[in-house]
């Protein structure tokens, strides 16, 4: 829209890895966000194997408000997110990865 609105530098970014809770403890933290910057983006956790039939993984936000996510096993569960502080993986005895692709301005 030409001048009329300023530009807002949005970065997005993938944070991916693997995790591995039959040798942490648990609850693992995969993520936490950088203190002030307001991040939106989709969660994605696969578990691969384990002993449990499900697993649990937890997104909070700054506010403290927790979603818990339920991934059974040899699947991949994505939601999105607004104002992501954190994640969890909150089950022993699992192996799998998690990737979030997240969006905030600068």
């Amino acid at each position: 829209c030409g001048g009329c609105c300023p530009d807002r530098p949005f970065v997005s970014d993938e944070i991916c890895g693997n995790f591995n809770i039959t040798t942490a403890a648990v609850p693992l933290t995969v993520y936490t966000s950088e203190a002030g910057l307001f991040v939106s983006g989709t969660v994605s956790v696969y578990y691969d194997r384990g002993t449990p039939e499900t697993i649990t993984a937890t997104v909070t936000d700054s506010a403290g408000v927790d979603t818990t996510i339920t991934i059974p096993q040899g699947n991949t569960i994505s939601q999105t997110f607004d104002n992501i502080a954190s994640l969890t993986i909150d089950t022993a005895a699992a192996i799998g990865k998690y990737c979030l692709t997240v969006h905030y301005e600068t």
